[in-house]
């Protein structure tokens, strides 16, 4: 599960992943992504260190700073696809398939 919460004309600098340590049910998923926000919003938009803590038994929560670009140059010329490999590279896909849209 990959969180990116928008800071308005900035750098997304509230990127986080959560990897879950076991298959987890839907109900597991919706809550822990809703600790993570709340949170984030308890501590002013930053991510909670005790919270991280918290769901530790359930997943691994792994920071991601600075890893996407400005909203606004997300459009220039292959920046999209770069970022899309940056992060592939970061989540441990980068040897994942990449569909190629046809058929």
């Amino acid at each position: 599960m990959l969180l990116d919460v928008e800071r308005t004309g900035d750098v997304a600098l509230s990127l986080i992943a959560l990897r879950f340590r076991r298959l987890a049910t839907f109900d597991v998923v919706e809550a822990s992504v809703q600790r993570s926000l709340d949170g984030l919003v308890d501590a002013s938009g930053h991510w909670d260190h005790e919270i991280e803590q918290e769901l530790s038994n359930v997943c691994f929560c792994e920071r991601m700073p600075k890893m996407l670009t400005p909203r606004n140059k997300a459009d220039a010329e292959g920046q999209t696809a770069l970022w899309a490999m940056k992060l592939l590279y970061r989540l441990g896909l980068e040897g994942a398939p990449v569909s190629s849209g046809a058929g």
